[in-house]
């Protein structure tokens, strides 16, 4: 579905990406964890189409991409509705956001008519993914979806991210935090270096202490 191949990056004489190949299929989500500053969110940006590689390609075989930013671009005096219209809208999509699936799966039901100023963080985050979710996209890529929030939202993104899975959709994001992948079944790879390394089933599938050793080791400069 999506294919990365070679991407390379670099900002002046720093290199942030180096020839880093992925590929990423229907029904499945792949977690990349790293440090802050690592290259995780120049590399999104490249697999979402919003930055362009030194070298490389990038392949979505005649599927659509949504892209969440750590920070959302939401419309803070506009209610929830209004938004995911704007957003939807933009994108080519003149579904309204109640005959969405995803908008029950999000919680967002709940909110449709009040200001996006008056939200929680928690909800402002769902509210993007719905956003971002309104073209009909096949692969869903978030930069930290995490950061901020509190237990409750972030079980509610980690549930509805395993439904979107079942769905068919492909779910690719990024985290700092060890505590927010463990238990996930997903491919799981750590950025840094500006190399992408695969953190093995056998280290994925062993308890906390360990995959954090296995992220420590593959973070080391």
């Amino acid at each position: 579905m999506l294919n990365a191949t070679n991407i390379a990056k670099s900002y002046k004489t720093h290199k942030v990406l180096d020839n880093i190949t992925l590929t990423a299929s229907v029904g499945e989500s792949i977690v990349i964890i790293g440090r802050n500053g690592a290259g995780k969110s120049t590399f999104l940006s490249i697999l979402a189409g919003y930055l362009r590689a030194d070298s490389g390609t990038v392949e979505l075989n005649g599927h659509g991409v949504a892209f969440c930013p750590q920070h959302d671009n939401l419309f803070e005096e506009l209610n929830v509705r209004d938004n995911l219209l704007f957003w939807a809208r933009a994108k080519g999509s003149s579904a309204e956001p109640k005959n969405m699936d995803y908008a029950a799966l999000l919680g967002v039901n709940d909110y449709m008519n009040k200001k996006v100023r008056h939200l929680s963080g928690g909800m402002k985050k769902c509210v993007a993914i719905l956003c971002a979710l309104s073209g009909g996209a096949d692969i869903l890529i978030l930069d930290e979806p995490f950061s901020g929030l509190d237990i409750v939202y972030k079980d509610v993104l980690l549930c509805a991210f395993a439904e979107l899975k079942a769905m068919g959709k492909c779910v690719i994001y990024t985290s700092h935090n060890i505590d927010e992948i463990t238990g996930l079944d997903s491919r799981i790879y750590a950025l840094s270096g500006a190399k992408l390394n695969p953190v093995h089933s056998s280290e994925k599938d062993s308890d906390y202490n360990l995959l954090r050793a296995s992220f420590l080791e593959h973070s080391k400069s």
